[in-house]
């Protein structure tokens, strides 16, 4: 998915454990890439955004699986119980940072958090956080008969 380049630019990928963030390999590892990510990223990506989070998969499905959340809906729930609590508890938590739009301080920090999973190998454990700011457009395109029609 090509992006603007500062929301691009915001995009990180860690590798569990990850000793300078203190980030295990478990749930609360998981978190805290995702605070750290928001915290790379304040004032950049013409925030307030929205952060894809892929976990698992190799270095390359791991991105991709980050970037692919931002195909879904602002508005939609995982489908996963768990993975939607996790959405819930990191986009309040990320608010909760105080950044802000633009960096400016705020409780509007991002719109958003959207996970995805992939399966790993044992001794891989990649986290990648994707984001997109809040001029993210999108489009849909069918044809029917020849004809294009947009939605």
């Amino acid at each position: 998915m090509l992006k603007g380049g500062g929301s691009e630019n915001c995009g990180v990928q860690y590798t569990l454990p990850d000793n300078s963030i203190k980030a295990a390999r478990d749930l609360q590892g998981v978190k805290r890439c995702i605070l750290n990510a928001a915290l790379r990223a304040q004032g950049f990506g013409c925030a307030p955004g929205v952060l894809g989070v892929g976990i698992g998969g190799d270095r390359m499905t791991s991105f991709m699986e980050s970037k692919e959340q931002f195909f879904r809906k602002l508005d939609d729930k995982n489908p996963d119980p768990g993975l939607a609590e996790l959405e819930s508890e990191m986009r309040q938590k990320v608010c909760e940072l105080g950044i802000g739009p633009m960096g400016f301080g705020g409780k509007s920090t991002v719109l958003g958090v959207k996970v995805g999973i992939r399966h790993r190998l044992p001794a891989s454990y990649f986290v990648s956080v994707s984001y997109t700011c809040w001029a993210y457009r999108r489009r849909s395109m069918e044809i029917v008969n020849g004809q294009a029609h947009y939605a």
